[in-house]
């Protein structure tokens, strides 16, 4: 795992004038409408909604809305504490036993810099895998960019709700058990280095952080994906990491909107870094046939 972990859990490249936009129209290949892709960033406020121009129409114009996740697959409480189980570290794993006391100790650092203020200390969070405290860690710096995140009013799901209050279908491109095994069952070892790496390059991991949501903000996709797989510091991502991670994925869920497309207009929201690069959902789109262009600011 590496230093650009935050970027894949958190929520996942070679021209940057083409790929500078968040919206994209997907049409020909035999589709009687054109079906639409968003880029998110699942940390962004809700309110970005109505900064990206052409949006609202877009969801306006299609049948359905899809996302990674179906809405309620996500936020209901079942699905939380699906999710929170997959978090918990098996009692052999806790933090306390896969971190060296010198590691622990620069973990519990960062977890009193960003956590401390909420009364929330690192012995609360021992049961947790690395990954699931990385997650936690990597919202706090979110936060920083996006001071008016909400947990409850997610980009991502708020695109979705917008499309219920105008009576379109509704659906994910994965299940929740399908995102579990994608983000949170790397080997633990592996997840324990990847924290401690975050911690104690914690400056530098917030800078990327920053830069990340300022090149999103700018819809610079080219940008964003490059501070996933080329970053100017740290080590690159593994092949087999970002398969995991983003091609795999991408190419499942172009499987999927290829089945879906042809019957219905489709709105699809997924994060920023499954769109550009050789196996970007954009990319693929063009080699099975479709024409897939930026919305005009």
């Amino acid at each position: 795992m590496n230093r650009r972990i935050f970027v894949f859990v958190a929520m996942a490249v070679f021209a940057v004038a083409a790929w500078s936009q968040l919206l994209w129209k997907v049409e020909g290949n035999g589709l009687s409408k054109p079906s639409y892709l968003m880029g998110t960033h699942h940390f962004a406020p809700a309110a970005f909604i109505d900064s990206v121009k052409g949006l609202n129409d877009a969801i306006a114009s299609c049948d359905a809305v899809y996302g990674e996740l179906h809405k309620d697959s996500l936020m209901s409480e079942a699905a939380q504490q699906k999710m929170m189980r997959a978090m918990v570290a098996p009692a052999d794993s806790t933090l306390d036993r896969v971190l060296t006391p010198e590691q622990y100790a620069v973990v519990k650092r960062v977890v009193d810099k960003y956590l401390g203020a909420y009364g929330v200390q690192i012995e609360y969070l021992n049961m947790l895998k690395p990954v699931g405290l990385s997650s936690q860690l990597e919202a706090m710096q979110a936060q920083v960019c996006f001071p008016d995140f909400d947990h409850d009013a997610q980009i991502d799901v708020m695109v979705q709700k917008k499309g219920a209050s105008l009576g379109k279908l509704l659906g994910g491109l994965e299940t929740l058990d399908d995102q579990i095994q994608a983000l949170f069952m790397s080997p633990i070892r592996v997840q324990a280095e990847a924290l401690y790496e975050m911690c104690a390059s914690d400056d530098e991991f917030q800078e990327a952080v920053n830069e990340l949501s300022a090149a999103y903000i700018n819809e610079d996709l080219d940008g964003m994906y490059r501070l996933i797989v080329e970053p100017d510091k740290g080590s690159v991502p593994t092949e087999e990491e970002l398969e995991a991670l983003i091609w795999g994925r991408n190419r499942k869920w172009v499987e999927k909107l290829k089945v879906l497309m042809p019957q219905m207009s489709v709105m699809t929201c997924v994060g920023s870094g499954h769109l550009p690069g050789e196996q970007g959902l954009i990319n693929l789109l063009r080699k099975a046939g479709y024409t897939v262009t930026a919305v005009s600011k």
